[in-house]
């Protein structure tokens, strides 16, 4: 019995004696299935527009967080923009929205609505609404679209060439100083560029494919790039040009790609027709064919513009390689070939029969002559590994050049906002100078509750688009009572004014009826940066704030703005 204990003992410790080696394995199948893991990792980091990506992001989103709102006055602009959005997507103001819009420009007058269409500052205002009113979440949205943009971008040149030479350029085009600048401040340039990449990429997917689903994402990508940018109607006609370049004529007999012109015109239509309903001279100033000023498409000078405009945006070195390259992309009219011309020459028809001429429209043309420079680098070379290199070394170069360029940065407006609704008596403050929609954006971002107001200089000197300024108040006496009429206890203005209209309210200001309480430095990184400091004056006489509706000129829209001030500060706004 005994032996067969012992027995039993030693056949029941056998399956103990191999718990050791059981573990071993397991402990070398998790190290195997961890190395796989981190090998899978390491493969996806190391694709190419992963890779790509990684070093755009690192690149444009350089010092995120640093300066704030100023660039071109139009970044101003698209902050506050994107603040109303994410004060209506919270107030939901549904029964009046009218009277909000008009409310809220009354409190916060660098709204521009609707100046431009609204779907880059919906998603600015979602991320206001996530993340906080901050200049750094504004720029990550920007560098959002920029990476979207240089993703498609590469998506584009891949299909049309080799992989390298869509990394190289891609990689020059998110590095060119020119586009670098426009990927870290607030504007639509980066947005626009990116969303027209994207119809563009499955446009071409869409003409191999002949699939629904590419079709649909065309049509989205193009409703997009209309709703956030006018420079969208590149897009009509080069599609346009392409197809007839092309003859894919049964493209037009199907069904679902009228039915995706359709819906593509019922959902863009509507925002433009209210911009031009809205907006005094917006379709003049956009085609200029109205009336005296179509007299611009006769001039040699019209169709001249962009060259040197693309000359300084691109460089000596890159532009030549262009020329070459569109030389080349003439005499070899592959596939490929046809598409960026058709791209360059539609694109620069396209906004030189634009009445309003700026050198950010062209940066439209720049991805496909990046591309066709990086062609003619390596024919010149002919051999491919000094081709190769040639072309690596290029795109080094503009790496180096943007890692080490800083981000356009302007600071103060922050502070002296936050001095000035610290103050008593300052639920209306006044503003004058050129940084007014950066002071306007840290009001409303250090006051909560919307309880105050800011005046602007407009209320003295009023200024339209490409014209002279127009003065509403021309003396002191004028000016003194709309300090007293509005309530108006402290002004802030900036160390130049940039109308000689301004002077009277300079004189006023350093007269006996106001006192200065402080100095803000302005610091910037931009040169000759026009602005200084900001100094923050005290009105020393008493105030009788009127319960008469005021009344707010306008020379952007087509009539005036009146409100009730009662209704707008000293509590809670919207009550």
């Amino acid at each position: 019995m005994a032996d067969h204990v012992t027995s039993s003992d030693q056949v029941l410790s056998k399956p103990r004696a191999a718990f050791p080696e059981s573990n071993g394995l397991s402990k070398a199948s998790a190290t195997l299935q961890r190395s796989l893991r981190l090998g899978r990792l390491g493969e996806f980091v190391l694709q190419p527009q992963i890779l790509l990506l990684t070093i755009v992001a690192i690149v444009a989103g350089r010092d995120l967080n640093r300066g704030e709102f100023f660039f071109y006055g139009d970044a101003m602009r698209h902050a506050m923009n994107g603040a109303f959005f994410r004060d209506f997507l919270l107030d939901l103001p549904l029964r009046h929205p009218l009277q909000y819009v008009y409310e809220y420009y009354a409190k916060y007058p660098a709204l521009a609505f609707p100046h431009w269409p609204p779907l880059f500052h919906f998603i600015e205002g979602v991320f206001f609404l996530l993340f906080g009113l901050s200049p750094w979440v504004s720029g990550m949205v920007v560098l959002g679209f920029a990476l979207l943009g240089i993703y498609y971008w590469y998506r584009i040149a891949e299909r049309l060439g080799p992989r390298h030479r869509a990394f190289l350029s891609a990689l020059i085009l998110a590095c060119l100083p020119f586009v670098l600048v426009y990927e870290r401040v607030t504007m639509l340039e980066i947005p626009a560029l990116a969303l027209c990449l994207g119809a563009i990429h499955f446009w071409l997917r869409f003409q191999e494919t002949e699939r629904h689903g590419d079709l649909l994402a065309l049509t989205g990508f193009v409703v997009a790039a209309f709703l956030t940018s006018q420079k969208a109607i590149f897009l009509a006609l080069f599609i346009v040009v392409d197809l007839v370049v092309e003859r894919r004529w049964r493209l037009l007999k199907r069904w679902d790609v009228w039915l995706a012109l359709l819906v593509s015109l019922v959902a863009v239509i509507p925002w433009y027709l209210l911009a031009a309903r809205t907006m005094t001279f917006w379709s003049a100033r956009l085609i200029g064919l109205t009336g005296k000023q179509g007299h611009y498409l006769l001039t040699s000078r019209n169709y001249l513009f962009y060259l040197p405009k693309l000359y300084a945006q691109m460089g000596p070195v890159l532009i030549g390689l262009a020329c070459v390259g569109l030389l080349i992309a003439i005499l070899r009219p592959t596939r490929s070939n046809r598409f960026w011309l058709v791209w360059v020459l539609s694109g620069y028809l396209c906004f030189t029969l634009v009445r309003e001429k700026d050198p950010r429209h062209s940066m439209l043309l720049i991805p496909p002559l990046i591309y066709l420079a990086v062609v003619a680098l390596e024919t010149i070379c002919v051999r491919r590994a000094i081709a190769l290199t040639a072309s690596s070394v290029l795109a080094l170069v503009y790496l180096v050049n943007g890692l080490r360029t800083e981000r356009p940065s302007v600071t103060g407006a922050r502070e002296v906002a936050q001095y000035a609704l610290s103050l008593p008596e300052s639920d209306i403050v006044y503003f004058q100078g050129q940084l007014d929609g950066d002071f306007i954006f840290f009001v409303r971002k250090f006051d909560p509750q919307k309880e105050h107001m800011v005046a602007r200089d407009k209320q003295i000197v009023v200024t339209r688009l490409g014209m002279d300024p127009k003065a509403i108040l021309q003396t002191r006496e004028q000016i003194l009572g709309f300090f007293q009429t509005w309530g108006i206890r402290y002004a802030v203005v900036e160390d130049e004014d940039p109308f000689r209209q301004f002077a009277v309210v300079r004189e006023l200001l350093h007269s006996d009826q106001f006192e200065l309480l402080r100095t803000f430095p302005v610091q910037s990184n931009q040169p000759n940066y026009p602005v200084h400091e900001f100094q923050v004056y005290r009105f020393r006489g008493e105030l009788h704030r009127t319960t008469q509706p005021v009344t707010l000129p306008m020379m952007t829209i087509n009539h005036p703005i009146t409100v009730d001030l009662s209704r707008l500060v000293g509590h809670p706004w919207p009550n």
